[in-house]
């Protein structure tokens, strides 16, 4: 038993403790949780902003906090370290479907957005599959994809659920188009980002939009040429397929190019008439955006 304590007072003498505190460069006051490491040890800030650690002077230091800049100091015992406080830095979501463009942040709309990267990581290709991530959202069939949806209870479950003319309360538009009762128009390929209005947009864009509205915006034409695209198989006989392209035509001129098509069976199989294609799904898209930019006060979407 005695080699081990020799090697442990030993390794303790060699190594020796630097203790210090770590605090507010703006306020002083200690900050608790920085995470001080060496290599591969490392100890973490008290209640106080103390913090202790068996290394050698002269070792370097790395201290990191959430919100504050990461400091490399070399190590000694007594220290005092001051972190100086940095705003963490994110992607602004602009919503564009309101009457003037702003963030969502400054919106004074109840609006759920789904931007790029969300859409990018959604297991679905119709907007029918993320309606489930939208609080206050219902829809109801008519055809193979929904195109009756409430927000908030308001909304018409059928074409003629009123026994009058279609009034849908709403509005579905797809780049500026009101494509109300239309649900087959919903593919999530190549789409930039969705907005969802929760309450009257009716100022904006009619009787359609009383209760709500559903905007969906496709990513726009860039400089840079671009093609990609994607297919899929599945059970029930699906296939299908998406291809986009971006070319440049001319100088401030630009054109995006999408294309989609989906097939499949369906999961019903008519045994009389020995058929498994009776509630078969056959969707074909295509999509053209121009855009023109010849000064910089002026720009052309089409």
């Amino acid at each position: 038993m005695k080699y081990p304590l020799y090697l442990f007072f030993l390794s303790s003498m060699l190594l020796g403790q630097v203790t210090g505190v770590v605090i507010s460069q703006d306020t002083s006051e200690p900050l608790q949780g920085v995470n001080i490491t060496f290599m591969d040890n490392g100890t973490t800030s008290n209640d106080r902003g103390k913090f202790s650690m068996n290394i050698s002077e002269g070792e370097i230091l790395t201290f990191t906090h959430i919100g504050y800049k990461t400091i490399i100091l070399t190590a000694s015992s007594g220290m005092v370290v001051k972190m100086m406080k940095q705003a963490i830095e994110g992607d602004m979501i602009i919503v564009r479907g309101g009457l003037l463009d702003e963030t969502l942040q400054r919106s004074t709309s109840s609006v759920y957005v789904l931007d790029h990267n969300n859409l990018k990581n959604t297991d679905g290709s119709h907007f029918q599959d993320v309606m489930t991530q939208i609080p206050n959202l219902n829809a109801a069939g008519g055809t193979s994809r929904p195109r009756y949806l409430q927000i908030r209870g308001v909304g018409e479950r059928s074409h003629y659920f009123a026994e009058g003319p279609p009034n849908f309360s709403v509005g579905f538009v797809m780049d500026d188009m009101d494509l109300s009762g239309l649900g087959m128009v919903g593919l999530l390929y190549d789409m930039d980002q969705i907005e969802v209005f929760k309450g009257p947009q009716s100022s904006i864009y009619g009787p359609n939009a009383m209760a709500g509205l559903i905007s969906m915006r496709s990513t726009h034409p860039t400089d840079q040429f671009e093609i990609k695209s994607s297919t899929s198989f599945g059970s029930d006989n699906h296939y299908g397929g998406s291809s986009v392209m971006n070319v440049r035509l001319m100088r401030n001129m630009n054109m995006r190019l999408t294309g989609i098509y989906n097939y499949s069976d369906g999961f019903r199989e008519n045994v009389s008439q020995n058929i498994t294609n009776s509630n078969k799904r056959e969707e074909a898209f295509s999509r053209m955006k121009l855009s023109y930019n010849p000064i910089d006060r002026l720009s052309l979407l089409a």
